[in-house]
């Protein structure tokens, strides 16, 4: 399941920290704008001043608002331009219906979303007259992770075993089981168990590497790889050499 973060509404934020209001709509956006206020016949969308902040991986809630002037009370449909590549609005386009102050939607990231700070167009369509527009700002940050570590190997003899720390540091929130698998294993050298997992809580595990009396000698490169329950892989290269027994 996706986390979520919530987000105060911009009427909240308002008293901490404002809102931000772009470009008014509706049929009244054609007369001379007043110094204060605004014109009959119009509205303002309103977003958060601060951008809002979602992982990789996560979800967030946010609020649209809208500002409506004497006689204006219309539907207005949402559309959201120019999000960042892996991020998904639910509803894809919310109506604010007449009545109501706001639209509730919810912002998904990928795995992969791109990272950094964005600005999302948000346009209001109502039923007659003018668009509204305004900007969403989103700063999306690379999701919880992990990393491993290997302790050092001793050369390894044929026909002999030798046991093997591997750790795991994890990043803030990261609580997950991590499966671990071993690739490369040069001939005659085995692993036990075979399939290792760390489990949530746990800071490492160990296990076994097995030479058989005919393993290949040499120098040779394994890469351990940490497969999160959702994620993304985390590999480690490690370094031995089998010798004769």
């Amino acid at each position: 399941m996706k986390s979520f973060i919530p987000i105060f509404t911009c009427m909240t934020l308002a008293a901490m920290v404002g809102c931000s209001q772009g470009k008014p709509g509706g049929e009244g956006t054609a007369q001379k704008q007043p110094m204060y206020g605004q014109a009959d016949d119009t509205f303002n969308l309103s977003v958060p001043l601060m951008s809002s902040s979602l992982q990789q991986g996560a979800q967030t809630e946010a609020t649209v608002g809208i500002k409506r002037a004497t006689n204006f009370d219309e539907d207005v449909t949402l559309k959201f331009v120019d999000l960042p590549k892996g991020v998904t609005i639910e509803p894809a386009n919310p109506t604010i219906k007449h009545g109501e102050s706001a639209a509730n939607i919810v912002f998904t990231a990928a795995d992969d979303a791109s990272l950094g700070d964005f600005k999302i167009k948000v346009t209001g369509h109502p039923a007659k007259g003018s668009d509204a527009q305004v900007e969403f700002k989103v700063s999306i940050a690379p999701k919880d992770s992990f990393t491993l570590s290997v302790s050092e190997v001793s050369p390894l003899k044929q026909g002999t075993s030798q046991d093997l720390s591997i750790g795991i540091l994890r990043d803030k929130t990261f609580d997950q089981d991590v499966a671990l698998n071993f690739s490369d294993l040069p001939s005659g050298v085995t692993l036990e168990p075979s399939a290792p997992v760390i489990k949530k809580g746990e800071n490492t595990t160990k296990v076994t590497l097995k030479g058989s009396d005919d393993a290949a000698l040499g120098d040779f490169h394994v890469k351990v790889t940490g497969h999160p329950t959702k994620g993304i892989d985390v590999a480690k290269d490690v370094q031995f050499i089998v010798v004769k027994k």
